[in-house]
């Protein structure tokens, strides 16, 4: 039976991701499998030292970064139970109702919050990672391909998803259980845009609390995955400097060598 997610359980908000096995090496593999809008229908490789990994999209598309939301969720559930000590709620297979996760995600609760669900939910359990990144020994995932969710929706008697029974990668349940993986997450992250999130997660990845993170645009434009034109990105990247709009960070940005630096507040 899978473990129900209750609300009431919830303190803090985490992430964990599934390709987080070469953390501590000098050159991670850390980049983005997810888009920034739906219907992206591009496979994305990501190669670096010998290391790739690939995502190929579902029918309808690439998973979105809010789309990722139903993997924070789980993921917050895992981790919060795991500091707490509830063994119990430790499980690869979950439930949940879809007007607990809405409410979660700061979604609303209208007819188009539900469709919205059942499309990522979708997208998700259609795409599939490929990947020569070695996970931790305790994972017995068979070989190196795997999907992002697998999934089954009950529905009320208007056919709008009530609850979801969902299982997770391996790999997934695997770092969201691990203390040294997951990262607590600000509460206004749900109120970002989709380029934002994903700033806001690689600036959690990759700067310390005292060792900030130098980057190019360029490079930073590559790590998101973003699909718009590179001038498009930076003109996005600038905006933050005025709107100061990522949470728990600070950043500069040198115009002449075109590079972003962010630093923990």
């Amino acid at each position: 039976m899978p473990v129900h997610i209750s609300p009431a359980s919830f303190t803090y908000i985490y992430f964990a991701d599934v390709l987080s096995a070469d953390k501590a090496s000098r050159h991670p593999v850390v980049c983005t499998p997810f888009a920034l809008s739906a219907g992206d229908l591009e496979a994305r490789r990501f190669d670096l030292d010998g290391q790739f990994f690939e995502i190929t999209p579902s029918a309808t598309g690439l998973p979105t970064v809010r789309d990722k939301d139903v993997w924070i969720y789980c993921a917050s559930w895992l981790a919060n139970a795991m500091f707490d000590e509830r063994n119990k709620d430790l499980s690869r297979n979950l439930r949940f109702t879809a007007r607990d996760f809405l409410d979660f995600s700061k979604r609303g609760n209208g007819g188009a919050q539900y469709d919205g669900l059942a499309q990522a939910l979708d997208r998700l359990a259609g795409s599939k990672i490929t990947t020569n990144i070695r996970p931790p020994d305790e994972i017995k995932e068979c070989g190196g391909s795997f999907n992002l969710i697998r999934y089954e929706a009950e529905r009320d008697r208007d056919g709008r998803i009530d609850a979801v029974n969902i299982e997770l990668p391996e790999r997934l349940y695997h770092f969201a259980t691990d203390w040294t993986q997951v990262c607590a997450m600000h509460p206004d992250y749900f109120a970002l845009t989709p380029l934002h999130r994903l700033i806001y997660l690689l600036a959690k990845i990759h700067c310390g609390e005292w060792q900030p993170w130098a980057v190019s645009i360029n490079e930073l434009h590559r790590l998101a995955g973003c699909s718009s034109p590179f001038r498009n990105f930076k003109i996005s990247v600038q905006g933050l400097l005025k709107n100061n709009s990522i949470p728990e960070y600070r950043m500069e940005i040198d115009a002449q060598k075109v590079t972003a630096t962010f630093y923990r507040r």
